[in-house]
């Protein structure tokens, strides 16, 4: 068995440059590499190290560094992937805030038409607009909207 030394990295030939996947097809392992990869990879390498040729530090901590940015990438795909997930099934979607991007606008109902000038959340929770000249009103009472 060959012992990991510093002098024997695993990684794409020299002088070349490679994507993470490269090579990889749907399923294949190589996109599946994480952090806990990455870990055994990590300590895989120190079991093995050479005592009379140890793991030079800066290499160390350029490695212990990939980690935390890789932990740190990971963090804000799952993060992205949540927001992205509310998004479309639609829970993250507010009414008020919807609401809210029609003030100053003039709306047009079965009563009228008025300019939005607030948008409220009444007892019910229902989202209801205060339109000028016709006071409050729903919000799926508003049949048109045109710029005021």
């Amino acid at each position: 068995m060959n012992p990991i030394t510093p002098s024997s990295n695993v990684s794409p030939s020299a002088g070349t440059t490679a994507s993470p996947n490269a090579g990889a097809t749907a399923g294949s392992p190589l996109q599946n590499l994480g952090e806990s990869a990455f870990l055994q990879l990590l300590a895989a390498e120190l079991q093995y190290q050479n005592p009379l040729q140890p793991m030079d530090n800066t290499q160390f901590v350029a490695e212990l560094a990939q980690f935390s940015i890789l932990a740190g990438v990971t963090g804000e795909q799952n993060t992205l992937n949540q927001i992205l997930s509310q998004l479309q099934s639609g829970s993250a979607f507010n009414p008020l805030l919807a609401a809210s991007q029609l003030l100053g606008k003039t709306v047009t109902t079965a009563s009228g038409q008025g300019t939005v000038t607030a948008a409220t959340v009444n007892s019910q929770g229902q989202v209801e607009l205060t339109v000028s000249g016709l006071g409050s009103v729903p919000l799926n009472q508003v049949t048109e909207v045109a710029n005021g």
